[in-house]
């Protein structure tokens, strides 16, 4: 007598036969057997593989010709001024620029090798009329300063981060279309950084020597707030994955940004007056606290400079050189 609790195990054949029957009927669907449909198939798969290994390996680089570096950021951040002393070693009374100051000029390497290469150097307005001229220069830069008075961010904070997510946007965006062997670079420039040092007699120097603590100071600071101004703009954007609609357009979903990267349009193609075309969620990442890692294409700094007070009276060469723009010449050379 058999117990009620025992029954029959199902045998493997028996188990699996369904399964098997699946396949079977798939691979007898007409559409298989037609050796037409078959090669075309295979060969749109070949293809696929083909364009996207060749997409891949097929990075370009921006090695020709002078590099192209920008001066961007807040009106009286202090750019022009660093244009005078970069370009001619001068330290000029500034007023407000109202075109953009363009020059090529021989950057001399940090090291002190004797070394230079080719910079074509420009300073673009920040008055808010003038910051379409951002657009005609920034499709060339290798690397672009963003240029902020340490002690007027603590002041407007929020105004001027609001200035950053056009540059990323349009900066990450390049990157990626153009597919380049090295990631554009911006540094975020912490200026006027000689201010917070408190000393009881000025430098002589020019630029003057700032302390090493002042330039961690300013660093640390200006990452700080505007980290926070950054991750405030994408928590107001929403479950959109920081989505700015008021910035552009994000061009096509998921997969149409697969098909545009994978032929080498669309999906961070920078398009139209108003930044059409533009893929916003390149710079924002995922869900969670804004982050600067999570920007693609771009390869982030934070510096720190400082030029002192107007020297009057003293002549190129007369003037014992400090570090108020070791950090911008640095990554300058290294654009």
């Amino acid at each position: 007598m058999s117990g009620s609790g025992q029954g029959k195990v199902p045998s493997t054949e028996t188990a699996s036969k369904p399964e098997v029957e699946i396949i079977s009927s798939l691979l007898a669907h007409p559409l298989l057997q037609d050796p037409k449909f078959v090669a075309t198939a295979g060969g749109l798969v070949v293809l696929l593989l083909f364009l996207s290994f060749f997409r891949t390996s097929k990075k370009t680089s921006r090695r020709s010709g002078p590099t192209t570096v920008l001066l961007v950021g807040p009106s009286d951040g202090g750019k022009t001024s660093i244009f005078a002393n970069l370009v001619h070693n001068s330290y000029p009374q500034t007023h407000t620029s109202i075109q953009p100051s363009i020059t090529t000029f021989p950057s001399s390497s940090p090291f002190n090798d004797g070394q230079t290469k080719q910079v074509r150097l420009i300073d673009i307005p920040g008055h808010p009329r003038l910051r379409d001229e951002l657009k005609k220069y920034i499709k060339d830069a290798s690397a672009v300063v963003f240029v902020v008075d340490i002690q007027a961010l603590v002041r407007n904070a929020a105004a001027i981060a609001e200035e950053l997510p056009p540059i990323l946007i349009a900066l990450s965006n390049i990157s990626v279309a153009q597919n380049l062997i090295e990631p554009l670079k911006l540094q975020i420039l912490a200026h006027k950084t000689d201010l917070l040092a408190r000393s009881t007699s000025p430098s002589l120097k020019s630029p003057p020597d700032i302390p090493e603590s002042s330039i961690s100071t300013a660093r640390d600071r200006v990452k700080s707030i505007l980290t926070r101004e950054m991750d405030r703009m994408k928590s107001a954007r929403g479950g959109s994955g920081g989505k700015i609609e008021s910035m552009g357009k994000v061009s096509g979903g998921a997969s149409a940004g697969f098909f545009a990267r994978l032929f080498g349009s669309g999906g961070g193609a920078v398009e139209g007056e108003e930044g059409e075309g533009e893929d916003e969620s390149l710079i924002w990442g995922g869900k969670g606290q804004f982050d600067w890692n999570d920007i693609e294409g771009l390869e982030i700094s934070f510096g720190a400079s400082g030029l002192g007070s107007v020297s009057e009276g003293k002549e190129k060469g007369e003037r014992e050189v400090g570090n108020g723009l070791d950090e911008v010449k640095s990554f300058i050379w290294d654009a």
